[in-house]
């Protein structure tokens, strides 16, 4: 049975958890094709996920996340595909992810891209940090998005024409180019989350938002005066937020999502898998 789903995932340097990533999408209950952009990687992607049936497309030097998906993106969309669906290096796809978030899509022709909700784990320990779980309708996500995104960026599946239509993600963005991307698609096609738990998505000590944080804030407010709405009360609060936040030190902010540590999930979490 041909695969309708492209599944978009760019690695570099995840020597530790990329086999894992790779095998978790590859026991999708749904038929799909992974395609792993190798960021030139020191290891070749290559060398380690050897003996697995996927398209790997190492890049000739390293060119950061939005060029390396961009990369994919065009050979994906150079072919059938319906859907195409992220993943990243370091997380962990549960197996009925994909048939899921495509069902839905089907039941749902006038929504572009569906997300899910997500479990935050602590990379070195496993252990769950917080439950994420995302506003569910087109209407909720786009109060939200004045703010920040609400979208886990591993979680998402688009419609490969919404990607046609949309183009590539901007470079201009590098430590925010999701959120860019998720409003540039918000703004002309409904979107949706589903309230399933369907990724385990780790935590990192190295990630955009520990390291880079003021140029990710930086590059949100960019974003937010991009797609400004004088109208909207929700625009102005969002800008004031982020550059409230430019002030405030990170660990007030890990404060702030004390609500959702531990919280138990609305729905049933489904069993991780090895």
């Amino acid at each position: 049975m041909p695969a309708d789903v492209a599944v978009l995932m760019a690695s570099y340097n995840a020597d530790r958890t990329l086999r894992q990533a790779a095998e978790s999408v590859l026991a999708s209950t749904a038929p799909c094709r992974l395609f792993v952009i190798d960021d030139h990687s020191r290891t070749p992607v290559a060398e380690l996920l050897h003996g697995l049936d996927l398209e790997i497309i190492r890049l000739e030097r390293n060119m950061g996340l939005p060029s390396a998906l961009n990369a994919g993106l065009a050979r994906i969309l150079s072919q059938s595909y319906k859907y195409v669906a992220r993943m990243d290096a370091d997380d962990i796809a549960y197996p009925e992810r994909l048939a899921t978030q495509v069902a839905f899509l089907e039941a749902n022709p006038h929504v572009g891209l569906v997300g899910s909700a997500a479990r935050f784990i602590d990379e070195k320990t496993g252990e769950t940090v917080l439950w994420y779980r995302p506003p569910l309708t087109y209407a909720a996500i786009r109060r939200r998005l004045f703010f920040n995104n609400c979208f886990v960026h591993p979680t998402w599946v688009v419609r490969a024409d919404v990607l046609r239509e949309i183009g590539p993600y901007s470079l201009d963005y590098p430590a925010a180019e999701d959120y860019q991307f998720i409003r540039r698609v918000s703004a002309r096609f409904e979107m949706a989350n589903v309230p399933d738990y369907l990724l385990d998505y780790r935590i990192s000590a190295t990630g955009i938002s520990v390291t880079k944080r003021r140029r990710q804030l930086y590059d949100r407010l960019r974003i937010q005066l991009a797609f400004f709405e004088a109208r909207e009360w929700r625009a102005w609060a969002g800008a004031a937020q982020t550059l409230a936040m430019f002030a405030m030190p990170m660990n007030w902010v890990q404060a702030l999502k004390v609500e959702w540590r531990n919280a138990p999930p609305p729905v049933a979490l489904p069993e991780k898998p090895d």
